[in-house]
């Protein structure tokens, strides 16, 4: 996937602008709700898919390998479960789709920790 370095950062600004609203949204109205939900948006959402971005432009063949797709998809779909995942927890205290979320994240992170111990070069 070429641009999978755009993608992640792009996907990532998008969950930090959605984060942001969500944070001004709860501090103009004094409920704080939805607190682990815009946690959710800003450090898995943003952080995280900016970091990986920023990891496959550094090292660029970790591109090149299949698993990248995989790794992409994991982790998008993963943040995705986590954010309505805290939605579900918070509302009505349903812990199973931030469980599969959480699940989904950490094999993103251990497909990143792979390609990078693999293919990225000195």
């Amino acid at each position: 996937m070429a641009n999978i370095d755009r993608h992640f950062v792009t996907i990532g600004l998008a969950w930090l602008i959605l984060g942001m609203v969500l944070g001004f949204y709860m501090g103009a109205s004094g409920n704080n709700q939805l607190l682990d939900v815009h946690v959710a948006m800003v450090l898995p959402g943003f952080a995280v898919l900016t970091v990986y971005g920023v990891l496959y432009r550094l090292w660029p063949a970790m591109k090149q390998s299949p698993l990248a797709i995989l790794q992409f998809w994991v982790a998008i779909i993963g943040v995705l479960a986590l954010v309505v995942g805290a939605i579900q927890l918070e509302l009505n205290g349903d812990i199973y789709v931030v469980a599969a979320g959480s699940a989904l994240a950490i094999l993103a992170a251990g497909l990143m920790a792979w390609l990078f111990w693999t293919l990225a070069a000195d």
